[in-house]
């Protein structure tokens, strides 16, 4: 690995995150002395999304020396090779909200695009945009000198 950043969450996609399980959580509260079963089916529903946030979130960034990975919760990650990268480049501002592609933009600063020659465009939110490109654009070329 040549270099790693974190990805860059936006306090109101935190605020999403814990809002969603919680609205499950105290309505299965709620249905607890009413409806037991729908209760229990709310506490599943809170379980699941709870889980699926924390396995769908990106976590980090990293740069290898043949592609850019990003490393989202448990286990699960996400290669892309640098032969189906076309560009990377900063993107702008409302990319993190509405994007033709895969959108793992997790704030609204620091927005890059990384266009692809196969496969689909992503957009992400890196800590430090700046550094980020610099890091891929020169293993991007020493992959190509390789």
């Amino acid at each position: 690995m040549l270099y790693e950043d974190a990805s860059r969450t936006d306090m109101w996609l935190k605020l999403m995150l814990v809002g969603i399980p919680m609205i499950f959580l105290v309505l299965g509260l709620v249905l607890l002395f009413q409806d037991t079963a729908s209760a229990f089916g709310m506490f599943g529903v809170t379980i699941f999304y709870a889980v699926l946030f924390r396995l769908v979130m990106p976590r980090k960034y990293q740069v290898y020396s043949d592609k850019v990975r990003i490393v989202l919760g448990g286990p699960f990650a996400w290669n892309i090779p640098f032969s189906t990268i076309k560009e990377v480049r900063p993107a702008s501002r409302a990319s993190a909200f509405a994007y033709n592609g895969v959108r793992f933009a997790t704030s609204y600063r620091d927005v890059v695009e990384i266009r692809r020659s196969k496969g689909c465009n992503v957009v992400i939110s890196v800590s430090n945009k700046d550094v980020f490109l610099e890091q891929v654009r020169t293993a991007m070329k020493s992959a190509s000198w390789g």
